[in-house]
């Protein structure tokens, strides 16, 4: 099968986006289709093989996000002689609607992935900042009505379109990953990296240090933790809260035990996740929460607040615990795991078994048939 992706942001940029299409690219191909790729262009972006990278500039109020000017003859010109069966978008904007106006012209059907609550991130928006939140989301369900089905990264998404009158086919896949990556993690790294002792716990959390993402909470429920037990919180990734998040943690006089790792290249996180003892996730606008699936992939845990498609990548009281979004709440489940080692190896041993689901052989032979569907449907 001829596939080809656009999505408005691709590697070197970081994200749960970025992932999910690489991963899957690399999947597919294996399994013997050709895929293609239209984003946007990076300083420092290797030339790679059917990845068509569009000019673009700076966000304004992401300098590490690129943002791309969906014209450029050439690349149009590809697309009509790669003469995809599908044309799949990973976004409701700018390089998603091209992929979506090409599909129209071209008369391939389009597939369309609604990756997050993008009304969640209208403050990213310079200027009009949380006011533009309603017309972002309307611009979303746009886009899901106009595509030829959607898929949903979970149950709480595919319900949250329904609400919103979302009549296109909606399918729901989870974002495959790569499970054996993350069980071949050096489980002294993070130890050694950060001189952290070899017996006191590590909490890990994994995500942009921004406000859709909670962070504040995660931080005050890890000075509770560790006010009864001594242990690290170790925060892999950075944004524009992450100033104001040392401060909180000087206020809390946990800057001794929080660690703010910043970014860490892909090839270096089954190396955090293998030494973590668990996994804390306060986010609360996830349509999946890929980091989650990672942590089980590596035999982790997870303490998370019950929000969204969070909901599906947790299994409460069996790999982890769902909590409310209040930091006494999350406190409560991860010292329970803390405090009783034979709970927390056991729940290692489900999260390993059941991370199996979010396989990307698995994943991606559901996103096949999906394909295919739409195919005949078209």
């Amino acid at each position: 099968m001829r596939i080809s992706m656009w999505t408005d942001s691709y590697y070197p940029y970081i994200s749960g986006v970025t992932r999910s299409v690489a991963t899957t690219k690399a999947t597919l191909e294996t399994m013997g289709h050709e895929v293609t790729v239209f984003c946007p262009w990076y300083p420092g972006a290797n030339h790679e093989e059917g990845i068509y990278r569009f000019q673009s500039i700076k966000a304004p109020t992401k300098p590490d996000f690129y943002i791309a000017f969906p014209a450029n003859p050439k690349h149009l010109i590809a697309l009509s002689e790669i003469s995809p069966e599908v044309i799949h978008i990973h976004s409701p904007f700018n390089l998603g609607k091209m992929g979506l106006r090409m599909g129209r012209l071209l008369k391939i059907p389009v597939v369309f992935t609604y990756h997050t609550m993008y009304n969640m991130y209208s403050h990213y928006i310079p200027l009009i900042g949380p006011m533009a939140s309603e017309l972002v989301e309307a611009g979303s369900f746009i886009t899901a009505n106009q595509a030829d089905a959607v898929i949903a990264p979970s149950s709480a998404i595919r319900d949250y379109l329904l609400e919103h009158n979302v009549k296109t086919k909606i399918f729901v896949i989870p974002t495959g990953i790569d499970i054996e990556r993350f069980r071949k993690g050096n489980p002294d790294y993070i130890r050694h990296t950060f001189n952290i002792p070899p017996q006191t716990p590590v909490l890990l959390s994994c995500g942009r240090l921004g406000p859709e993402k909670n962070p504040e909470t995660l931080l005050r429920a890890f000075a509770l933790i560790q006010r009864q037990i001594d242990c690290y919180l170790v925060l892999v990734g950075d944004g524009p809260l992450q100033r104001s998040l040392m401060e909180l943690a000087n206020q809390l006089d946990m800057a001794h035990r929080i660690i703010f790792a910043g970014k860490v290249p892909p090839d270096i996180m089954p190396h955090m996740y293998a030494g973590a003892d668990l996994f804390l996730f306060a986010s609360v606008t996830e349509t999946q929460g890929l980091v989650i699936a990672e942590a089980k992939s590596a035999g982790v845990p997870c303490v998370a607040v019950g929000a969204l498609g969070v909901k599906d990548m947790v299994e409460h009281n069996v790999d982890g615990y769902l909590c409310e979004n209040a930091p006494e709440h999350i406190a409560e489940k991860a010292l329970a795991l803390l405090e009783d080692q034979e709970l927390l190896s056991t729940m290692k041993s489900n999260a390993l078994a059941n991370a199996a689901k979010f396989s990307l052989e698995t994943t991606c032979n559901k996103l096949l048939e999906c394909y295919k569907q739409v195919i005949q449907g078209a």
